[in-house]
């Protein structure tokens, strides 16, 4: 290679380290030896040894032309150009390992250390077993990456309840919460229930028995030691019909879950007539309810079309499971289609091959009645003929 060629060569290298250090940060910041510098320390060396040769051959040259003059003297200057190059030889042999031992000094000076936050880092985090099932599991790799962000998460989040005392407080908190709203809404719905019974029976309408099993029952001393929540057996408190009603109502809205509403909301058999009559009576107990709540000022709830107002009477004679929750025939009405625009006489048929109207949609339209009286005559035609 020439001077030239190896100069390009050197050039394009430079613009490469420079590049990759623009991106990437220095070799010697990322804790690589940059072996690029010791080539450019060595060069100017290099150019020195040429130039010293240069000289020395434009000596030789020189020493030539006189010994062309004198040949006498051509012994004498050939012995002293051949000690100049092996003095020059031993310079050179001289300069080289000076050069090294400078470049080692540089090396064994300690340098700051730059860190750089926004590069990357050189430590080396080896993937968990549980990345690398995901690695291994076949998906894409934007899957994975929210498959981890999500395991992190976890991760993050069980630190945080184990470490913070507070999280586990407010945590104890929403479970109490969520149980007392589940308490209230049983409340709610069995209100009803509780109000319609507890006027016969001269006991506490805030209870039922329901929630009275043989773990919940405990002596009166017990619970006054312990100050426990549990409840106590007295045959006051528990209510037969309110009970039973609670507990079949929680069972009916299980039931609704996965069950068959055919089934579910199968009534008992009794005559039609009777259950007539059982339908009309409710309907005037329901009416009854609403004039007088709306003398009083009362804003009664919305009920749907077709079903029945729950009262009192509902719950207190069981009427729901002899008439039902609703008139079917207002229920049909009220799932079926709405009819959505006007309705247009039609004319004929559409067919792919087109509208087919027949000789009865002209006579329909026209006002005739051709085709009724040719029948006619056809008929009485053929009784005639009969009778002949």
């Amino acid at each position: 290679m020439s001077d030239t060629e190896q100069d390009k060569y050197m050039k394009q290298l430079e613009e490469q380290r420079k590049a990759f250090e623009a991106q990437f940060g220095s070799l010697e910041s990322l804790g690589f030896e940059d072996k690029t510098k010791h080539i450019q320390h060595a060069r100017p060396d290099s150019n020195s040894s040429s130039d010293e040769k240069s000289n020395s051959e434009s000596d030789i040259s020189n020493s030539e032309l006189e010994n062309n003059e004198s040949e006498d003297s051509a012994y004498d200057t050939n012995t002293e150009d051949n000690n100049e190059d092996v003095e020059e030889d031993n310079k050179l042999n001289c300069i080289i390992p000076i050069k090294a031992a400078d470049n080692n000094q540089e090396k064994n000076i300690k340098k700051p250390k730059i860190i750089k936050f926004s590069g990357p880092s050189d430590t080396y985090i080896a993937p968990s077993k549980q990345e690398q099932k995901l690695l291994r599991s076949g998906r894409t790799l934007a899957e994975n990456a929210r498959k981890i962000a999500k395991l992190q998460q976890l991760r993050t989040s069980k630190h945080n309840t184990l470490d913070d005392e507070d999280n586990e407080e407010e945590a104890n908190i929403e479970a109490e919460n969520l149980h007392n709203d589940v308490a209230l809404q049983q409340f709610l719905k069995e209100s009803h229930l509780l109000s319609a019974f507890s006027e016969n029976d001269k006991t506490n309408s805030d209870f039922s028995g329901v929630s009275l099993t043989l773990e919940t029952i405990g002596n009166e001393n017990d619970h006054i030691q312990n100050n426990s929540n549990q409840l106590l057996f007295q045959d006051s408190e528990i209510i037969g019909k309110a009970r039973m009603k609670t507990l079949e109502q929680r069972l009916h809205n299980l039931s609704k879950i996965n069950g068959h509403s055919k089934k579910i909301n199968k009534l008992e058999k009794v005559p039609m007539a009777i259950r007539k009559g059982m339908i009309n009576k409710h309907l005037e107990r329901i009416a009854k309810y609403e004039q007088e709540a709306k003398e009083g000022g009362i804003v009664l709830s919305k009920v749907k079309k077709g079903q029945f107002r729950k009262i009192e009477a509902t719950y207190k004679k069981d009427i729901e499971r002899r008439i039902g929750t609703s008139i079917r025939s207002k229920d049909m009405e009220r799932t079926s289609k709405r009819e959505r625009g006007l309705k247009i006489n039609t004319i004929g048929r559409s067919t792919k091959n087109g509208l087919v109207v027949s000789k009865a949609d002209i006579a329909r339209v026209n006002g005739t009645n051709d085709i009724n009286r040719k029948s006619k005559k056809s008929k009485s035609f053929k009784r005639h003929g009969a009778k002949r």
